[in-house]
């Protein structure tokens, strides 16, 4: 945790969370290879995000942060995140996200092997 995350009250600040998410997020996508963001990829684009938290963080707190995938569609998915720290979880999220094409309008199919991975990997739901 640094002081820069912290709110007036000195717990964290819930923009931070969302941050997070999205850090985690980028590295997610990469990993699981659906996409690079090079200029080919699809862009992946989140569509709704939401955070629930449980307790408050402060500075010095370490935490341990997961996501996986709980359902993916054709060209969309929906992603979990949990938030722990001292035994205990601080906070979930979810968000939704959708691959698209360059033109950042048209939705792309994820890539099949990618697909196929988080399916194996996260035990993802398919629709």
């Amino acid at each position: 945790m640094r002081f820069c995350e912290l709110d007036a009250l000195n717990h964290v600040n819930n923009v931070e969370y969302l941050r997070w998410f999205e850090t985690i997020r980028v590295r997610y996508v990469q990993d699981y290879g659906l996409t690079s963001y090079g200029v080919d990829d699809p862009q992946l684009v989140v569509r709704r995000q939401t955070a629930d938290y449980f307790q408050p963080m402060f500075q010095d707190d370490t935490y341990i942060l997961t996501t996986r995938t709980r359902l993916i569609k054709a060209s969309s998915l929906i992603m979990e995140y949990a938030i722990h720290s001292g035994g205990a979880l601080k906070a979930i999220g979810e968000a939704v996200v959708v691959s698209l094409e360059q033109d950042g309008k048209t939705r792309r199919a994820h890539y099949p092997k990618a697909r196929a991975e988080i399916i194996a990997r996260d035990g993802a739901e398919e629709a």
